[in-house]
């Protein structure tokens, strides 16, 4: 794989990496969940999470690729994606003509090797795999207030397509 940052391997997820995954999941979200968006609240304990990714990557529903640098044990990791093939347009169904995707649904990068190309590294992984399965389009979901994962998304090229929006209504 070319542009490999030094000292990093790059490996696919299996059910066994789903505790560490989670591990890095809750701490990311710990970090940035207050100031970004509260309506981003966990449902689910990491016990539930993990049991949940183990599931679905046995299953191969879940694709995942794990970079952890040279010399890290299996249950430490500087960096994880997680995607799946999307075969239906999730905001509008059938409505219009869709190919498939491979939806990336999770980025999450050690705070201590952020800003050393791990998460284009990942992406070129995922990339790969989705020429290989003969699928052109990458897609994820940022949140707009997330001025640091904007940006960085549009760096690595990737364009708003639709724009969800919410307004919260009183309760009764």
């Amino acid at each position: 794989m070319a542009n490999r940052p030094a000292g990093f391997v790059v490996n696919r997820a299996g059910p066994e990496d789903a505790p560490a995954i989670t591990d890095l999941w809750f701490r990311h979200l710990a970090e940035t969940s207050g100031g970004v968006d509260p309506t981003f609240t966990p449902a689910l304990t990491a016990q539930k999470k993990t049991a949940r990714l183990k599931r679905a990557l046995a299953a191969g529903t879940l694709l995942g690729w794990i970079a952890r640098a040279e010399g890290q044990s299996r249950l430490q990791l500087a960096g994880y994606l997680t995607a799946r093939v999307q075969l239906d347009d999730p905001l509008f169904g059938d409505t219009f003509e869709y190919e498939p995707v491979l939806y990336i649904v999770d980025v999450d990068v050690e705070e201590a090797y952020r800003r050393r190309g791990l998460s284009s590294l990942l992406m070129q992984h995922a990339s790969e795999h989705a020429r290989r399965q003969r699928i052109s389009t990458l897609e994820l979901a940022v949140v707009v207030r997330d001025d640091r994962a904007v940006a960085a998304w549009k760096k690595q090229g990737f364009e708003p397509r639709v724009s969800v929006m919410r307004r919260t209504v009183a309760k009764r």
